[in-house]
């Protein structure tokens, strides 16, 4: 992972993109403080602890477990289609509870089922169908297999992966193997 700290530190690819801006927006808070329309999308955790720094009307922002496109893909086809975005970030981030999720699957049963009065049967079923959906091993490679989805259900579309650090709250450029080019349409 890279860090940016300055605008030189911004690969070629996405220099003078809104993926550019997010990243000056949310490390350094470069204005301006509002956009007239959405220039691109995020797709990120629901993860409380991630706040991300953005101008109002900047972005769409899609908020799932563990950031993955799994239940999401209508909203992110509107805001392509509909809303005309070309850019988009795939967020992931440090300490994601969707990481190892089997390892969960005792606290959701029981409280569920003890405190929501589920049928534990069914509390059961519901964690294993979404366990498959949402764990993941680890978050960075995670968000390199839902960027590289995204991009070929999408490829007129510029997709990042970038990385919040719950620790320090910055944005880090999560580096590909090779050296990812945009196809140009």
């Amino acid at each position: 992972m890279a860090i940016v700290k300055d605008k030189p530190d911004i690969p070629e690819v996405y220099q003078n993109t809104p993926i550019e801006r997010l990243i000056l927006h949310h490390n350094m808070g470069f204005l301006p403080d509002s956009y007239q329309r959405a220039e691109m999308l995020v797709l990120m955790c629901m993860d409380s602890r991630q706040v991300l720094r953005l101008p109002r009307n900047f972005a769409f922002v899609v908020r799932n477990s563990g950031g993955s496109q799994n239940g999401v893909p209508f909203s992110i086809s509107f805001a392509i289609a509909v809303g005309e975005i070309r850019h988009m970030a795939v967020i992931g981030h440090s300490d994601c509870m969707m990481v190892n999720l089997e390892t969960r699957k005792k606290d959701f049963v029981q409280n569920l089922s003890e405190r929501f009065k589920w049928e534990r049967s069914e509390a059961e079923i519901l964690f294993l169908n979404m366990c498959t959906q949402f764990g993941k091993r680890d978050a960075i490679s995670s968000v390199i297999a839902e960027v590289e989805f995204i991009r070929s259900q999408y490829p007129g579309v510029i997709v990042a992966p970038l990385f919040y650090s719950i620790e320090d709250h910055l944005l880090y450029l999560i580096e590909e193997e090779p050296c990812w080019v945009p196809v140009q349409k």
